[in-house]
């Protein structure tokens, strides 16, 4: 540091801040860059109006705490930019902003933090300047006159519990992990930096919602003063805040690019909740609006809490936001997701499990061993200490089910016999009522145990048979289905792994559905396929409870009935459905007779009966 930074650091200890809101240093100061903004260039607050009474709270002096429940697309991230820059520039010192991870933390500092610092010359003329040997500009660490911004994830517990700060900045704190390392609850680490400045310290949580009960920002915004963007009717003058239930819109179904369905949305418009007049989305975005307070004396307190969605945003178009959902609706998995990231709102699961009789009760007669409906099969296979259970299902584009035959394999898995009756059903062509047969076209069996890696030895000598091994992971946001590198397995075959928490909230939800179609799930009256009582006790053997760990509250599955394997074998066969592309339009083509150009093999064609393949998994 040299002479003039050191003069420049001094006075700005003693000269006392500006009375100056973050969103007028906003608009005086702050510039939008085009590599993370639609519309470069000087910020202007007056673009999103809601955005004001958030960022002015910051410069309230009852306000210690700062709560925004949001969705995506309404600029969550540079209302804390301006907030963290008024900081710098006004009234600095020790800035602390938290990110997940750490990994998240590095890339939001050189994404977001210093594209927005080199935008902005009163940031710019007081960041230091990074030097090979000078640590006063890192991709962690900005120091500044009067304080300085550290830049760390969640997980780091040595990070959270190291020096006083004075803000403090949790970001997405949904995202956070229960516990940083064995130290605690990262949120309350954190806090616990501030108790030096008690007077005059700020803190900020932000995040999208995830799950009700379990959500941290739900929590928080709970405690706060609870305030929504009230929009003026232009018909009755009354204030009400947008629901998706009073968004009104004319739609259309037409089928994609890849066959499955969806939607040209027109018309959206704005129902009033007390009059019941509507009016077009252009018009409601320039009504009058105002933040409504459903907990006032939460700032007795000194929390305030806002809640952001999509409907409020200039950004949002709301037909986008009516085709998300209607592509949505009938995927808790995706539904889940549209309610947080478009509504702002935390996810409930509206499901009650089926109970094992009514489903057993609803068993039905099929027109074959394959019945009319299913385009392909997959199968799921459970491992145990002494036996395979396996599952057979049938599906079509829309994800509605038919199971087709469960069983049990006796033996161990490192048993050549157990292997033998593994490959009778991959090799089974099973009959339609046309008379055509039908193969397994992908199969998933559980690694976990005694035996991976006889099971990755035993898929790698099958590969040609389409089966594969899979490691079940467990935890909200675990992808699905995803393909694990090659090189993990025996010889260096690959597996996939598999979020288990994903596909049971999923499979559980389906059998809530009360009529074939979308989800729908199909189940055999025939004894021999094994769809028994003990099956449907299987099936919905768990139940998602929320438990205490580490002072967070956290959801976790529980067992109600101790055999689950039938939840397991379906969970498996699922992700072998979901985990690949099918071609549908093929399958159609091909079991209504239309000519394939699919070249038939020298073995086939070797065969004495006329038979062909006409289509993959699909036998002639």
């Amino acid at each position: 540091m040299n002479l003039t930074e050191l003069l420049r650091a001094t006075y700005a200890l003693f000269r006392p801040p500006k009375a100056q809101t973050v969103s007028e240093w906003a608009d005086e100061n702050r510039v939008l860059v085009s590599e993370n903004s639609a519309e470069p260039g000087p910020w202007r607050t007056d673009r999103a109006p809601y955005q004001r009474e958030i960022m002015d709270a910051f410069t309230q002096r009852s306000v210690h705490e700062i709560v925004v429940m949001a969705s995506a697309q309404v600029g969550k991230t540079e209302i804390e930019m301006n907030m963290m820059g008024q900081a710098i520039d006004v009234d600095p010192g020790p800035i602390l902003y938290v990110q997940p991870t750490k990994d998240v933390a590095a890339e939001f500092s050189v994404r977001r933090i210093a594209p927005m610092i080199s935008a902005c010359p009163v940031l710019r003329s007081k960041i230091y300047k990074a030097k090979s040997r000078d640590a006063a500009n890192t991709i962690a660490m900005k120091t500044f006159p009067g304080g300085s911004l550290a830049i760390i994830g969640a997980n780091s517990p040595a990070d959270l519990a190291s020096k006083p700060v004075r803000y403090i900045f949790l970001d997405e704190i949904d995202r956070f992990p229960a516990s940083a390392g064995t130290e605690g609850d990262p949120i309350s680490l954190a806090e616990r930096r501030t108790e030096t400045y008690k007077h005059n310290c700020k803190i900020i949580k932000t995040s999208t919602p995830t799950i009700k009960g379990v959500s941290k920002i739900e929590k928080a915004y709970m405690r706060g003063t609870q305030e929504e963007w009230h929009t003026e009717c232009p018909h009755c003058k009354q204030y009400s805040f947008i629901r998706f239930d009073d968004v009104k819109f004319d739609y259309e179904k037409i089928k994609g690019d890849d066959g499955e369905p969806d939607y040209i949305v027109k018309n959206a418009r704005w129902r009033c909740p007390i009059c019941q007049r509507e009016t077009p989305e252009y018009d409601v975005k320039r009504c009058h609006a105002r933040w409504v307070a459903k907990n006032e004396r939460a700032l007795e307190n000194g929390v305030r809490s806002f809640r952001l969605s999509a409907f409020m945003s200039p950004w949002s178009d709301w037909r986008k936001i009516a085709r998300s959902f209607l592509v949505s609706k009938d995927d808790p998995e995706r539904l889940k997701v549209f309610h947080n990231t478009m509504l702002g709102e935390s996810w409930e699961t509206q499901m009650k499990n089926g109970e094992p009789e009514r489903l057993y009760a609803r068993r039905e007669h099929y027109n074959a061993e394959v019945p009319t409906g299913v385009l392909l099969l997959t199968m799921g296979i459970d491992t145990q200490d002494n036996r395979l259970e396996y599952e057979v299902v049938g599906w079509d584009r829309s994800e509605q089910s038919w199971g087709i035959e469960r069983g049990v394999i006796p033996g161990r898995a490192d048993a050549p016999g157990v292997w033998e009756e593994v490959d009778e059903l991959l090799d089974r062509s099973w009959k339609m009522q046309n008379g055509m047969g039908m193969r397994i076209l992908a199969t998933f069996i559980d690694s976990g145990g005694h035996f991976t890696q006889d099971v990755y030895r035993e898929c790698a000598r099958r590969a040609s048979k389409r089966i594969w091994p899979i490691k079940g992971e467990g935890g909200e946001g675990r992808e699905y289905v995803r393909r694990m590198k090659s090189g993990t397995g025996y010889r260096g075959a690959y597996g996939f792994t598999l979020g288990v928490d994903c596909g049971k909230e999923a499979i559980l939800y389906a059998t809530t559905v009360e009529a074939p179609g979308p989800k729908y799930m199909h189940f055999p009256i025939d004894k021999e396929r094994g769809y028994d009582r003990e099956y449907f006790r299987g099936l919905l053997s768990e139940q998602q409870v929320i438990h205490r760990r580490s002072g967070q509250s956290v959801m976790v599955w529980e067992k109600t009935y101790e055999r689950n394997e039938p939840l397991d074998m379906r969970n498996y066969a699922r992700a072998a459905f979901k985990g690949f592309r099918w071609n549908f339009d093929k399958y159609e083509a091909a079991l209504s007779g239309a000519p394939q150009s699919v070249p038939v093999t020298q073995a086939q064609a070797a065969k004495k009966e006329k038979s062909r393949v006409i289509s993959s998994g699909i036998k002639v």
